[in-house]
């Protein structure tokens, strides 16, 4: 078992002892379902962070989350990954969030070339949006390839270096 994996799994464990204790004794077989479950999507986040590959993000669209106008475009592979790079560290799983969603984020990229696809017929995917919240620190990931949704207690400064993004 490789590191990220055990340590997927003890984060999960952490989390859902806590929660478990609000409904007096747990059934252990539930709790160990839940921190299963939590590990696999910690272990989905940490694998989709460590395979982005940030010089093939092609742009980054700025969307108001309520209205979806557009808000910008970001090219520039260093911002966006300097405005991303704090959520490959340390994070907590959070609730839904109750503040009013303020931006939405997407990262796209060019779909890989598959054998005898010519060049000319590459699509832009999404890959991957960020959701944050006013007055909050949560961050929702939506991981869209593999159709997972995360609510993250992010670290000090991620949403803010999220919102600088915005033009």
């Amino acid at each position: 078992m490789n590191t990220k994996r055990i340590l997927s799994a003890l984060l999960a464990g952490a989390l859902a002892l806590p929660l478990t204790g609000c409904f007096g004794l747990p059934d252990l077989a539930d709790t160990a379902a839940q921190a299963e479950d939590l590990a696999a999507r910690a272990q989905d986040l940490a694998d989709t962070f460590s395979n982005v590959e940030w010089g093939k993000i092609s742009r980054l669209v700025v969307k108001d989350a309520t209205t979806g106008e557009v808000l910008g475009e970001v090219t520039d592979q260093t911002a966006i990954e300097h405005a991303f790079s704090p959520l490959s560290g340390v994070n907590g799983f959070a609730e839904t969030p109750t503040e009013p969603a303020e931006y939405t984020f997407e990262l796209w990229q060019p779909e890989t070339q598959k054998a005898g696809q010519s060049t000319e017929d590459l699509d832009e995917v999404q890959v991957l949006s960020a959701t944050t919240y006013q007055d909050s620190s949560v961050v929702t990931l939506e991981v869209s390839p593999i159709g997972l949704t995360l609510h993250l207690a992010a670290q000090d400064g991620t949403a803010e270096a999220l919102r600088s993004l915005v033009s």
